[in-house]
């Protein structure tokens, strides 16, 4: 019985050496290949804040969506909404050397005057006083209004 393993065992074995001769033989025939740079996957990850969470801090609100922020600007108010701030609250002198009285302001023809309200504050340039109005302009503006005395004064 010893013999007959042997003997399976030196057939099996020869029959192997010749199946890995012929593909060495065939190998060594062929033209040697190219050197090649393994291909190195990448890994991917994606952030989705609605899927998953932090698995260090699973309670954490950092990673929920912001609230869109409104940029805050030092844009100066239009025009139009600084006009309906002043008033013009009596005319004084003598023709030829008339006072305009705006908001707390005394303004001759030509002055520029600083006028508070609200707690802001601007130029204001005096053009023209007429006999119950008087023309004006913001500085830095080229755009003129007429304040009209009230009714009675």
């Amino acid at each position: 019985m010893n013999m007959f393993i042997a003997c399976n065992l030196f057939v099996k074995s020869a029959a192997l050496a010749s199946v890995l001769g012929f593909a060495v033989l065939a190998c060594a025939s062929e033209k040697p290949l190219a050197k090649m740079d393994p291909v190195v996957p990448k890994s991917m990850f994606v952030d989705d804040v609605k899927n998953g969470k932090d698995p260090f801090f699973p309670n954490s609100i950092r990673r929920q969506e912001a609230l869109p922020r409104i940029a805050v600007t030092n844009e100066v108010a239009p025009v139009n909404l600084l006009f309906e701030q002043l008033f013009l609250k009596g005319i004084s002198g003598i023709k030829g050397q008339q006072l305009a009285l705006i908001n707390s302001s005394t303004l001759a023809t030509g002055e520029v005057a600083e006028i508070k309200f609200g707690g802001r504050s601007i130029k204001v340039r005096c053009r023209e006083i007429r006999e119950r109005s008087v023309l004006i302009e913001l500085d830095g503006s080229h755009e003129t209004r007429e304040l009209k005395l009230r009714e009675g004064i």
